[in-house]
């Protein structure tokens, strides 16, 4: 017969036995493996506070240099597009530095702001009634509404080309046939409010001759229609005028404008982008760029990958 207090005391002796096993392997064991886990996460420690001190360091010298680039702003573009004749196309709802910084960074380099294009939120083509109102306006034969929009950028881009190339040619009225058809089809897409059009004068072409082209976009909300796409065929139907076409946008943007024509090998060299397009740094660039000969490759500034800051800077005249 089994004695019942054996059996407990036999239980007790062994559970007894396995802890003081288990507290003898902790000391033999754990300690080595406690001290290598807290020497590793001390490391770990170690390369963030270095990290965060290279980006602090980093922030410096940005915020330096953003800096030093407005102040020397004034001095780098003053006098350097004396004479020149420009013609923006703006996305409406964009970051007003992009926009209206470089627009006044033109001017203050002495150009000219012949017209001004502003796409508005219509062109995403909501409705079917919307989509055929533009296809008839731009004599597209597309069903689908983002094919008609594609027309209509072509149609807008590549009829400002041909201005600039060669102004529209004289009329015994004083203007172009040319000029008078691109005037009327702007006028058909500002009276069904596809677009808003500021001329610097009413009795002025709407594309001169030898006119550069600059389009302004760009925010970190959601693109109000398919930017992105538009503005890559717009920028190449401009290409035609055989003239300077630039496409700038603000840094913190969403809509890729920058990153399209970057990607694009029909067009990323002939089309020139920045992608700084609020800041002195992205103003700088903008005038920098279109003060080079048209003849220049074109150039990518900013501070994605592949880009510079600046362009080579050249001596005024």
């Amino acid at each position: 017969m089994i004695d019942f207090r054996y059996l407990v005391v036999t239980i007790i002796s062994i559970f007894l036995a396995l802890t003081v096993g288990i507290m003898l392997g902790a000391g033999f064991v754990g300690d080595p493996l406690a001290r290598d886990l807290e020497n590793r996460i001390e490391s770990v420690n170690a390369e963030v506070r270095e990290q965060r001190e290279q980006i602090d360091q980093l922030r410096a010298q940005n915020d330096a240099f953003a800096e030093w680039a407005q102040a020397a702003e004034p001095w780098a573009i003053d006098g350097r597009l004396n004479g020149r004749d420009v013609v923006v196309f703006a996305v409406d709802g964009a970051d007003d530095g992009v926009v209206d910084g470089s627009i006044g960074a033109l001017e203050d380099a002495g150009a000219t702001i012949v017209t001004q294009i502003t796409l508005g939120a219509k062109f995403a083509l909501e409705s079917g009634p919307e989509a055929d109102q533009l296809a008839t306006i731009v004599e597209s034969v597309e069903q689908k509404p983002s094919d008609v929009l594609m027309d209509a950028a072509g149609a807008m881009g590549e009829g400002a080309a041909s201005l600039a190339l060669d102004g529209g040619g004289p009329t015994e009225s004083g203007e172009g046939s040319s000029q008078v058809a691109y005037s009327e089809l702007l006028r058909l897409l500002e009276e069904e409010d596809f677009i808003s059009v500021a001329r610097n004068s009413d009795e002025g072409e709407v594309v001169p001759d030898d006119s550069s082209f600059v389009i302004a976009g760009g925010n970190a909300t959601t693109q109000p229609f398919n930017v992105t796409a538009f503005i890559r065929r717009l920028s190449a139907g401009l290409t035609a005028g055989e003239t300077d076409v630039v496409v700038t946008e603000s840094s913190s943007s969403q809509w890729n404008m920058a990153t399209a024509v970057r990607e694009d090998a029909e067009i990323n060299e002939t089309v020139s982008t920045v992608d700084t397009g609020e800041s002195a740094l992205g103003h700088v660039a903008l005038v920098l760029v279109l003060s080079e000969p048209p003849s220049n490759p074109a150039g990518h500034f900013g501070t994605d990958d592949g880009t510079r800051p600046l362009p080579d800077l050249p001596p005024l005249d």
